[in-house]
C-alpha cells in the first residue's frame, strides 16, 4: 500500500500580474480612492485597477520618477504619489509635482497621510513635511530627529514615529509625546504604526526587530509564542475584518488568529516572494503585494483544492466520491483506482490484482450497510467492505454511470445498456428503458426516476409509466438528479436545471439567465443548511430555496479569479459541513459553515460619455468626450455612455439598471453590458442615471448621474414656436382684417351703387311723376275751367261738381308736391328737411291770423345725411302737427325750433299758445296715431305736453348720421 505524505490544503488567491495589465510586478503599496478603485505603487510606476482594467501612470504621464514607493488617496479625491524623487499629486487627470528643496539630500517619499483637518503630511528622507498650497514645509522636532513613519487613528489624529524617542501625536497645542520609548526600546525603528480596528486602546508597531504593541503607553513584544512561528524579515502588517493580523515577510505572508498561525506561500496558493504590503480596502477585500510576482487578493477559505500538488494521481480524473465504513472519504479515479482520505493524509487503496480494469472507476455509492459499490467502465460492478472486494456476478461488459438504493434496499444501476437493479443477490435488467441511462433518483418506496439521453423514465413498482412532464424533458440528456423535499432536481446537458414538484406536477427551469455558471449540470447535492450545490460545466453554484416565493435563488460568493472548471458527473458528496466536488482538474472542498462577511454593494461610476460621429457623415469618424452638463446642438445627438460598477471581488458578475430621464420612464431590467448607445436623441434635457447590482442583489447606494442638453434648432425652440404662432395669428388677424375691410368696402361699394341707383330712380321717378302727373292735373284743372264756362250759369249743381273736380285736382297736385320732394335725393339731409317743413308752415299760415316762426337753419346741417324714410316721416309728422295747430289750437303764435340735444341727437320742438287740450283726449283721432307710428318708425322719441288754456308743445328727438 502506497502512503502519501500528509499534505496541507491549498487556499485560493486571485492573482494579477503584468499579463493582466499591471504596470510592473514589484508592488510597494496599496490605497483605494473615493470611487472604490484600487491604486498600486510599484517599482515601475503606479496603476489604477477598477476590477477589469489596469491604467498605468509613469514618468511619461508626469511622475517625477518611475519608482513609486507609496500611494495615497485623500478625501477630496486627489491621488498622491511618493516617489524616489519627491511628491506628486493627480488632480483632474493632471499630475502636479512638488519639487523638494535643493538642500534636501534624500528625496524618497515613504509615507503620506491626511489628518482630520484635511492637511496632507509626508515623510521624505526621514523628515516630516506639511503640504501647504503647492509647497512642502518641513516640520522639525529637533535637529537630530528622524521620522520613520506617520499614520492617523480613527478620529484623524496624526501620529509620527521618531527614531530613538517614541511616538508623537499632533493636537491643537502642537506635537506632544503619545508614547515615550523606554531605554530598552529607544533604538526601535518603527516601520509602520497600526491602530487596532476593534480595540482603540491598542496599537501595533512593526519594526526591524519584530512586532510590538502599545498598551497603557507601554511598548511590549507581541505574542512571542505566535511570533516564533513567523520566519524571516517583517515587511508589513494589516488587520482584517475578523480581527486577524496579517504580516508580510520576505517569505510569503502569515495570518495570526486566535492562537493559530497560518503561513501562506507557494505550497498553499500564495508565493514565496516577499510581501511588501497587505491592505484591506473599503469593501473588505484583502490585498497582498509581492516584490516580483504582482498582487494577490485573498478569496477566503470558502473552498480548498486537492490536486496533483497535494498527492492526487497525475492525469487521472476523479469520477466518484463516497464514504467508507469508517466515515473516511473514498475517491474513485478513472485509471487511478481508489484513494482514501482520513482527514490527514491520502492513501491509495489496493485493488484485486486479478482485475486490472477495476482501476477504471466511473461511479461510487455507499449503502445503508456501509458497503461501497463500485461501478467501472470495463470490470463490471463491485462491492467493497471490511472483508475486501467482491464482483457482482453477471455484471461484466457493462459500463456503470450511477448507483443508488431505494427505501427497500434494492440497488439501482444506470448503465450503458439501460437500467438494472440488484435484489436478493440477483442482477436484473428492466424492460422498456432506453439503452443508455445516466442518472437515478428514488422518489418513494416504489418510485424511481431514470435519466436517459432522451429524457426521463418513471418507474412505479418496476413498471414504466408516463407523465406530462416527460414530454417537456424529451430530447434532453439527463445527467444527474436528486430528491429535495417534495421536489426532484434534474440536471441536463444543455438546458440547465429543472425542478419537478411532485405534489402539483409543476416544472420550473433555471439557466445561466438565472445566475447558473453553465447550462450543463453534472452533479447535485444538498447540505446541512438546506442549500443545494450544483456542479456545472464551468464551476460550482450554490442555490438557496425561498419558501415564500417557491423558487431557488443563486448564491454567488465566489471571486473573479475563481478557476473555471468542469465538474464530473454525479461525483459529489456532502460530509461534515463540507461539500466535495470532483472536477476534471482537481477535487474542490467547500466549507458550508463558513461565516463570510456580507460584501458591500458595488460602487457605480460613469467612466466616460462620447459624442459619436453623426450617421451619414463619412468624413466625421472621430468622437469627443463630454463633460457633465454638456450642451449640444440638435444634430449632435448620437451618444455612447460607458459606466462601471466597481466590485473588485467579482467585477464580471455585476449587472446594471439604467434609464435616461427625459426619454425613459423606468429603469431597464438588469443587464451585464456596461455601455449604452443612444443614436438619434430628440432635442431636450436629459439625465442618464445608472445603478450597479452585485451578484447577491445588493444595489449601489448611490446612482451615477450624467446630465446634458440637446438644444433644438431655432425653429423648434419654444420662443420661435411662440413667435411663429403669434406671427401667424397676426397674419391671420391681418388677413381677416383685410378680408373684412374688403368685404365692407365691397358691401359699401354695392350699397353705394344701390344708393346711386336709388337716387337715380328716385330722381327719375320724381321728374317723371312731376312731368306726367303734373301735366295731367293741370290739364284736368284747365278742362274743368273750360267746362265750367260752358255750363249754363243757372245749373248750379253742375257748376258745383265741376268746382269739386277742380278743387280735388288742385289738392291732389299740392299733395304730390310732398311726394315729389321726398323722392328727390336732394331732400335726404336735415337742412333740406327743415327748409321743406319751414316752407310748408309759411304756406300753411299765409294769410292766416297766426304768427309762424322758425329759428335760423344752419348751413352745416347740409352735411347731416338722413335716410329717405327719415326726411319723409319727419316732414309728414310736422305737416300733420302744423295742420292740427291751424285747425284746432286757435293759436296766435306757432313756433318751430330745432336744436342739438348732443352731438348725435337733434330735437325739433313745435309750440303754440293756443287753447291746449287735456291728456285724456290725446289718443283720439287718426292724425295723432299716425304721428306716433311715424315717430316709432324712425326710432324717434316723441314728447307731447299740453294743458287746457296753456297751449301745446310737441318735441321730436332723433339721431343723426354725419357723413364726412
Amino acid at each position: 500500500m502506497q502512503i502519501f505524505p500528509a499534505l496541507g490544503q491549498k487556499y485560493t488567491f486571485a492573482h494579477y500580474d503584468i499579463d493582466d495589465g499591471l504596470i510592473q510586478s514589484q508592488v510597494n503599496k496599496f490605497t483605494m480612492d473615493n470611487d472604490h478603485r484600487l491604486w498600486i505603487a510599484t517599482f515601475g510606476g503606479a496603476c489604477r485597477f477598477d476590477g477589469k482594467e489596469f491604467l498605468g501612470y509613469s514618468r511619461q504621464n508626469g511622475l517625477p520618477n518611475n519608482y513609486v514607493s507609496t500611494v495615497f488617496s485623500d478625501r477630496a479625491g486627489h491621488v498622491w504619489f511618493g516617489t524616489l524623487d519627491g511628491l506628486a499629486m493627480l488632480h483632474n487627470g493632471k499630475i502636479i509635482n512638488y519639487k523638494p528643496a535643493a538642500s534636501q539630500k534624500h528625496n524618497i517619499v515613504t509615507d503620506i497621510a491626511q489628518d482630520a483637518s484635511g492637511t496632507i503630511w509626508a515623510v521624505m528622507g526621514y523628515a516630516l513635511f506639511k503640504i501647504t498650497g503647492n509647497k512642502m514645509e518641513p516640520v522639525a522636532f529637533d535637529d537630530s530627529s528622524k521620522v520613520t513613519t506617520i499614520t492617523v487613528d480613527k478620529t484623524g489624529r496624526l501620529y509620527a514615529a521618531v527614531y530613538g524617542k517614541g511616538i508623537y501625536s499632533l493636537s491643537r497645542s502642537g506635537w506632544t509625546y503619545s508614547t515615550r520609548f523606554s531605554e530598552k526600546y529607544e533604538q526601535l525603528a518603527v516601520r509602520k504604526i497600526l491602530f487596532d480596528k476593534f480595540d482603540t486602546q491598542r496599537a501595533y508597531l512593526l519594526t526591524w526587530k519584530g512586532l510590538f504593541y502599545i498598551n497603557d503607553n507601554q511598548v511590549m513584544p507581541y505574542a512571542s509564542v505566535q511570533m516564533a512561528s513567523v520566519k524571516g524579515q517583517l515587511l508589513c502588517i494589516e488587520q482584517d475584518g475578523y480581527k486577524n493580523l496579517w504580516i508580510g515577510t520576505d517569505n510569503g505572508a502569515y495570518c495570526l488568529m486566535d492562537g493559530d498561525v497560518i503561513h501562506y506561500d507557494s505550497s498553499n496558493g500564495l508565493t514565496d516572494i516577499s510581501i511588501a504590503d497587505i491592505y484591506v480596502d473599503t469593501d473588505n477585500n484583502l490585498w497582498l503585494g509581492s516584490l516580483g510576482n504582482g498582487l494577490y487578493r485573498c478569496e477566503g477559505s470558502k473552498y480548498v483544492t486537492f490536486d496533483g500538488t497535494q498527492g492526487l494521481p497525475e492525469s487521472k480524473i476523479i469520477m466518484g466520491i463516497t464514504k467508507d465504513w469508517n466515515d473516511h472519504i473514498v475517491l474513485g479515479a478513472d485509471g487511478g483506482g481508489l484513494i482514501r482520505y482520513d482527514g490527514k493524509k491520502l492513501t491509495n487503496i489496493a485493488t484485486p490484482s486479478s482485475s486490472k480494469y477495476l482501476a477504471g472507476i466511473q461511479c461510487l455509492y455507499t449503502d445503508k450497510n456501509k458497503t461501497v459499490w463500485i461501478g467501472t467502465s470495463q470490470a463490471g460492478l463491485w462491492q467493497y467492505d471490511q472483508k475486501g472486494f467482491r464482483q457482482i456476478k453477471g455484471s461484466d461488459e457493462i459500463a456503470y454511470h450511477a448507483i443508488i438504493a431505494d427505501d427497500t434496499g434494492v440497488i439501482w444501476l444506470a448503465t450503458s445498456l439501460g437500467c438494472y437493479y440488484y435484489e436478493k443477490g440477483v442482477l436484473k435488467q428492466l424492460d422498456g428503458v432506453p439503452e443508455y441511462s445516466s442518472s437515478l433518483v428514488a422518489t418513494g418506496r416504489d418510485s424511481v426516476f431514470i435519466g436517459t439521453q432522451n429524457g426521463i423514465v418513471l418507474l412505479v413498482n418496476k413498471k414504466v409509466v408516463q407523465t406530462s412532464n416527460q414530454s417537456v424533458l424529451k430530447n434532453s440528456a439527463i445527467l444527474t438528479m436528486i430528491k429535495y423535499h417534495n421536489l426532484v432536481l434534474i440536471g441536463t446537458d444543455d438546458r440547465g436545471l429543472f425542478v419537478w414538484n411532485l405534489k402539483n406536477n409543476h416544472l420550473k427551469s433555471y439557466t445561466t439567465n438565472d445566475g447558473l455558471k453553465a447550462n450543463t449540470i453534472y452533479s447535485l447535492i444538498a447540505d446541512d443548511t438546506d442549500n443545494v450545490w450544483v456542479g456545472t460545466g464551468k464551476g460550482v453554484n450554490q442555490l438557496k430555496f425561498d419558501q415564500a416565493a417557491d423558487k431557488f435563488a443563486v448564491i454567488d460568493n465566489s471571486g473573479s479569479k475563481e478557476p473555471v472548471f468542469e465538474t464530473n458527473q454525479n461525483a459529489i458528496l456532502y460530509k461534515d459541513h463540507q461539500v466535495w466536488v470532483a472536477t476534471t482538474k482537481s477535487v474542490m472542498v467547500y466549507n458550508t459553515r463558513l461565516q463570510t462577511r456580507s460584501s458591500p454593494p458595488p460602487h457605480i461610476i460613469i467612466e466616460n460619455v462620447k459624442l459619436m460621429p453623426q450617421i451619414g457623415r463619412s468624413k466625421d469618424t472621430g468622437f469627443t468626450y463630454l463633460n457633465n452638463g454638456a450642451s449640444l446642438t440638435y444634430n449632435q445627438n448620437h451618444l455612447a455612455i460607458s459606466f462601471l460598477g466597481i466590485y473588485l471581488k467579482n467585477p464580471t458578475s455585476v449587472s446594471y439598471r439604467y434609464k435616461l430621464v427625459g426619454l425613459d420612464s423606468t429603469f431597464c431590467s438588469p443587464v451585464k453590458n456596461n455601455v449604452v448607445e443612444y443614436p438619434m436623441l430628440p432635442p431636450g434635457k436629459y439625465t442618464f442615471r445608472v445603478k450597479a447590482i452585485s451578484p447577491d442583489g445588493k444595489v449601489s447606494p448611490d446612482t451615477a448621474n450624467f446630465s446634458f442638453e440637446i438644444i433644438p434648432p431655432f425653429y423648434k425652440t419654444l420662443t420661435f414656436q411662440i413667435s411663429a404662432v403669434l406671427f401667424f395669428v397676426l397674419i391671420g388677424f391681418g388677413l381677416q382684417n383685410i378680408w373684412h375691410h374688403s368685404k365692407i368696402q365691397r358691401q359699401q361699394a354695392i350699397e353705394a351703387i344701390k344708393q346711386e341707383e336709388k337716387i337715380k330712380i328716385r330722381q327719375q321717378t320724381a321728374e317723371d311723376f312731376h312731368d306726367d302727373l303734373g301735366n295731367k292735373l293741370t290739364r284736368i284743372s284747365i278742362l274743368s275751367e273750360i267746362l265750367n264756362a260752358k255750363i249754363d250759369q243757372s245749373k248750379t249743381d253742375q257748376h258745383g261738381l265741376v268746382d269739386q273736380i277742380k278743387q280735388n285736382a288742385a289738392a291732389l297736385y299740392n299733395g304730390t308736391k310732398d311726394i315729389l320732394w321726398a323722392l328727390d335725393p336732394k331732400s335726404d339731409n336735415l337742412y333740406e328737411t327743415l327748409i321743406h317743413i319751414k316752407e310748408i308752415g309759411i304756406e300753411l299760415f299765409q294769410d292766416m291770423p297766426v304768427d309762424f316762426e322758425f329759428n335760423k337753419i344752419d348751413d352745416n346741417l347740409k352735411q347731416v345725411k338722413l335716410p329717405m324714410e327719415y326726411s319723409r316721416n319727419i316732414t309728414m309728422i310736422y305737416k300733420e302737427l302744423l295742420n292740427n295747430a291751424l285747425k284746432h289750437a286757435d293759436a296766435e303764435q306757432v313756433i318751430l325750433h330745432w336744436a342739438y340735444v348732443d352731438k348725435d341727437e337733434v330735437s325739433l320742438r313745435l309750440t303754440d299758445n293756443g287753447k291746449g287740450f287735456s291728456s285724456n283726449t290725446l289718443s283720439k283721432g287718426h292724425g295723432m296715431h299716425n304721428i306716433k307710428a311715424r315717430a316709432k318708425r324712425i326710432n324717434a322719441e316723441l314728447v307731447i305736453v299740453s294743458e287746457e288754456g296753456k297751449g301745446t308743445s310737441v318735441e321730436l328727438k332723433f339721431r343723426k348720421n354725419v357723413v364726412a
